[in-house]
């Protein structure tokens, strides 16, 4: 093998470590993300059943670090809610909702972002494995 040839080879193989490194990288943000759309329909889940609480009933809420303290609930509509930057406001369970709506859509086209990119790299990724082939043969 020429020595021109084996630094283009070795080049392209630089080339494949580096875009399969990129997809690991993608699929764990993925994967990341994902679990972000469960967590956030989680919760969904549990400002919808909050609704059935009957006011004044006893419940535990957390406090830090698996630790709960026994309250009483007195408006089970009234939400505190950080909008950000430790920013925290006042708002009912629909429109609670409606935020964290706006928020799973936002996850969503981040998700397409990526599915976009792993489809780029893929395709890349085998066009250079057939060029380190074609040049392993030659």
């Amino acid at each position: 093998m020429s020595k021109q040839k084996d630094e283009e080879l070795q080049k392209k193989y630089l080339e494949l470590q580096i875009i399969v490194q990129q997809i690991n990288n993608l699929q764990q943000q993925f994967s990341n993300i994902q679990n972000q759309i469960l967590e956030l329909n989680t919760l969904k889940d549990s400002l919808n059943s909050i609704k059935d609480i009957k006011e004044n009933s006893e419940s535990f809420v957390p406090i830090g670090f698996n630790i709960f303290a026994k309250t009483k609930l007195h408006d089970t509509n009234e939400l505190l809610v950080n909008v950000g930057s430790n920013v925290f406001v006042i708002k009912t369970v629909e429109e609670t909702n409606s935020l964290i709506d706006s928020q799973i859509r936002q996850v969503e086209l981040i998700i397409k972002e990526i599915e976009d990119k792993l489809y780029e790299l893929e395709k890349t990724g085998e066009l250079l494995q057939s060029q380190i082939i074609g040049l392993s043969n030659k």
